[in-house]
């Protein structure tokens, strides 16, 4: 292993840890109801961390749009207010269902789209289809498999808290992984805005980058949309000046996790070439999935259930990591 590939491949497995627990200072965040963590958090993650970075790497980025048609612009907006929505409804979800189970449901999901729906879009299809098949079953009988280990938690922790709505919870998630796989169509529909920003002088592994402004800037008003509805109607707006540091640097944390895990992956995967997506995205997505499993785990969303339950959501997440393999080899 060169130290190119090394540090490329280190960048991405950090990405992979950094998004899979960005939810975890959700569940000490005590002073704030979740409309006030997922604002804020949505405030850093999606506009202030991102402008920064494209303030410094991508030179002329209003010039590069002002450049493209009005009806890929908007379509790419399209993508990702419908992305922001899934992104709301991703917080929900774990808020309901923990991110054990919620990352296993919403990425099982979201991958399977993201990855399927893509080709069509492509002029020419370049995949090894026993593999991506393969891949596409084993992730499909993982996300399954969560689904019924979840049943199965509901179950077995009914006498040792206050009953939740498990349908509702699954309902979201569905919801949320659908919604989510958007943010990959608009990364295709959105590759002449990369090109442009790597003409005009942007470095190559920055390029990807030139499409936050619409892509996560149309996430954020959704974000924003539904949590100032939140805010209104409980009347929870107050509650920001009741957070401590504690509040504001937690929500800060969870913003600067995800943008930065995504930020990583994205140039990890760049360093490595060919091999970014054969290797860099199932090892991104797989880190991301273990890791919100586990710091689901320690932080006791699966307290209290037998160990035949567990053993089905640990097949579900070795499933789920074996498919991403297969699929991110089948292209």
């Amino acid at each position: 292993m060169t130290s190119s590939f090394a540090l490329s491949f280190t960048l991405v497995c950090l990405g992979g840890v950094l998004t899979g627990i960005f939810a975890l200072p959700m569940k000490y965040l005590t002073r704030w109801r979740w409309e006030n963590i997922w604002s804020v958090y949505g405030l850093f993650a999606l506009v202030v961390i991102p402008g920064l970075v494209i303030g410094v790497v991508i030179p002329n980025v209003l010039e590069i749009y002002a450049r493209l048609p009005l009806d890929r612009v908007l379509l790419i907006l399209l993508c990702g207010c419908l992305w922001g929505v899934g992104s709301v409804t991703f917080g929900i979800g774990v808020d309901r269902l923990g991110m054990g189970l919620s990352f296993s449901l919403i990425m099982g999901i979201s991958t399977l789209l993201g990855t399927v729906l893509p080709f069509f879009m492509a002029e020419q299809l370049n995949l090894r289809i026993g593999l991506f098949v393969g891949g596409f079953a084993l992730l499909l009988g993982a996300v399954g498999l969560a689904g019924l280990a979840g049943v199965r938690r509901e179950h077995d922790q009914a006498g040792a808290r206050k009953p939740r709505n498990y349908a509702g919870g699954v309902a979201i998630c569905v919801l949320s992984g659908v919604l989510s796989s958007l943010f990959n169509i608009g990364m295709v529909l959105a590759r002449p805005v990369q090109e442009a920003a790597a003409a005009s002088g942007a470095p190559a592994w920055a390029s990807g980058n030139a499409v936050w402004p619409l892509l996560l800037g149309g996430g954020f008003l959704a974000n924003a949309s539904w949590c100032g509805y939140l805010l209104k109607r409980n009347g929870t707006a107050k509650l920001y000046g009741a957070g401590s540091w504690r509040e504001w640097l937690g929500a800060f944390a969870m913003g600067a996790a995800w943008i930065g895990g995504v930020m990583l992956y994205g140039a990890g995967a760049w360093f490595m070439g060919s091999r970014g997506p054969v290797l860099g995205f199932p090892v991104f997505t797989s880190l991301m999935l273990v890791c919100a499993y586990g710091a689901g785990r320690l932080t006791g969303e699966w307290s209290g259930v037998r160990p035949a339950t567990l053993r089905w959501m640990n097949a579900a997440v070795a499933l789920s990591v074996v498919s991403l393999f297969l699929i991110g080899y089948s292209r």
